[in-house]
């Protein structure tokens, strides 16, 4: 347990490098929840999708008001099963910055902050999108 929590720490502390995390007082589990929590429109928040691509995961970072094509990238969205497995994170809750690749789409780069997945239920990531590329966390895409 002890080395479970010491992960979940390293982990937040990853995030902090990168954004504000936001505790929240109740769960968020959609673009909309999350939109309310924050008093924002949906347009500011973001998604991070695992897919599966012949046993190889990958995340891609996109505005919550859109969709990902997956067929066209010849993958299949990972099962929350997989995601929870390759990222350490469960669906809804997975933030942008990741140990597998992470693309994130170009549109976003212009955007002064937006917000994420935080790591779980109750917390979101307050991030500049030109950070993840400008440490090397995310690659940008057209998407």
């Amino acid at each position: 347990m002890e080395k479970f929590l010491h992960a979940q720490y390293l982990a937040y502390m990853r995030l902090e490098e990168v954004g504000e995390v936001i505790a929240l007082r109740t769960p968020v589990r959609t673009v909309r929840e999350a939109a309310r929590a924050v008093g924002l429109g949906e347009d500011k928040i973001v998604k991070t999708i695992v897919v599966n691509c012949g046993g190889k995961f990958r995340a891609y970072i996109l505005r919550g008001t859109k969709r990902l094509d997956v067929k066209s990238l010849g993958c299949r969205l990972a099962t929350p099963e997989e995601v929870l497995l390759a990222t350490g994170y469960p669906v809804g809750g997975v933030p942008p910055v990741l140990d597998i690749p992470v693309f994130i789409d170009e549109e976003l780069l212009g955007e002064d902050y937006v917000y994420g997945g935080g790591g779980n239920d109750y917390s979101l990531l307050k991030f500049k999108p030109r950070d993840l590329v400008e440490k090397g966390l995310a690659k940008p895409v057209a998407l």
